[in-house]
């Protein structure tokens, strides 16, 4: 982690976003499961590391339509996959504490990211505000109509050093179907059930499920997801009732 004033300069841009434009148009694809909470979409800011045009986000404490690239984010949140923003533990000043709590990864070398952000961590208020979220460049259009691809996927939910959740997503292009599930060490896993491969190249599903321990603990998850770049990479998001067992993902193909 960064040192506090370091931090805070990375975040300063977020507040003068909205006297830059976004350079062009791109085909970026992307969801929230709040939008009154996080935006995602085409960034807006240049300058430090920071660059419009890149996959981005944006939270309502700084203005929801002025996203941050997470390519320029990503310089301050540590070594690890998944890299972490914590401001209200980080001994920024008081006054950014609603810059909330990130957690995000990059799905291999494309600009397609994943995460989640809460408000804060240490108060229930801050836990309710727990969002997922994707957003990627080079969004597919179509998808093939026969053949399949495996992909290595990475899930986040309340995400601490090492308790990412890892799996397999199946895509059967012929039958337009992706399955698969995600868990990680600590027992909790998530099932994305029978999801339909749109022709559009998105994905939609309504039967994930999350068990701890092998107990569900959530039912009837609302799946949504994007493939991008000819079926490299997809990113996407499983949404319960409530927001504890919400969790975002984002795989490469094998």
């Amino acid at each position: 982690m960064k040192t506090p004033s370091k931090l805070t300069a990375a975040m300063l841009g977020l507040a003068v976003a909205g006297l830059l434009g976004s350079a062009h148009a791109a085909p970026f694809v992307g969801k929230s499961s709040n939008e009154s909470y996080v935006h995602v979409g085409e960034s807006t800011i240049n300058g430090g590391p920071h660059q419009a045009g890149l996959a981005g986000i944006a939270v309502n404490s700084t203005g929801l339509n002025n996203p941050v690239d997470f390519s320029g984010l990503a310089s301050y949140g540590g070594a690890d996959a998944v890299k972490v923003l914590n401001f209200p533990y980080s001994g920024a000043p008081s006054s950014h504490d609603n810059l909330g709590v990130f957690a995000f990864a990059q799905v291999g070398s494309e600009d397609v990211w994943f995460g989640e952000w809460y408000s804060r961590k240490d108060t229930a208020d801050g836990l309710a505000t727990h969002t997922v979220y994707f957003i990627g460049d080079k969004a597919d259009t179509s998808v093939p109509t026969s053949g399949a691809a495996s992909y290595s996927v990475v899930g986040i939910n309340n995400h601490s050093t090492g308790n990412q959740l890892t799996g397999t997503f199946n895509a059967n292009f012929a039958t337009a179907r992706l399955t698969g599930s995600i868990q990680n060490a600590a027992g909790f896993a998530v099932n994305i059930g029978t999801a339909t491969i749109n022709g559009d190249a998105s994905i939609s599903g309504s039967n994930a499920i999350a068990r701890q321990s092998g107990t569900a603990v959530a039912t009837d998850g609302a799946v949504s997801g994007q493939f991008y770049a000819n079926q490299a990479a997809l990113a996407g998001i499983v949404d319960f009732a409530g927001v504890q067992y919400d969790t975002a993902f984002g795989g490469a193909k094998q």
